[in-house]
């Protein structure tokens, strides 16, 4: 069975190819880029960033969140930034250890974080 050929109402002053070979598609089409593996890279190597520049010392390690928030709280952000000289990601950092912080007090949460031992939670 060949598929059959259909117009669009545009066009109609159009003439149909009478054969396949008439058709032309995707002469130019690029092939399309190929993806990234699904397991989060780490390491600066694995993300292919330059190396760490010499003399800067390691940073924490993090993980990609990706949240949306109230444009209320935005607006919080910015406010405590501008009176903190804290950026985003500080302010975020803070908050969430502020609510751990209460959580464990109230029961709420373990007394000791699971899978952080060893590790300093301190908020400076």
């Amino acid at each position: 069975m060949t598929p059959q050929r259909t117009r669009t109402a545009t066009d109609d002053n159009l003439p149909l190819p009478a054969d396949d070979d008439e058709v032309h598609v995707g002469e130019n089409a690029k092939a399309p880029k190929k993806k990234r593996p699904a397991a989060t890279p780490t390491s600066r190597k694995e993300l292919g960033l330059p190396t760490r520049k010499p003399g800067r010392p390691a940073g924490p390690t993090r993980v990609m969140m990706n949240v949306r928030v109230l444009l209320e709280t935005d607006a919080l952000v910015t406010e405590i930034g501008a009176a903190t000289g804290m950026g985003p990601q500080q302010i975020t950092d803070a908050a969430i250890e502020h609510y751990a912080r209460y959580l464990r007090r109230t029961g709420k949460l373990p007394k000791e974080p699971s899978g952080v031992e060893g590790q300093d939670t301190a908020v400076s």
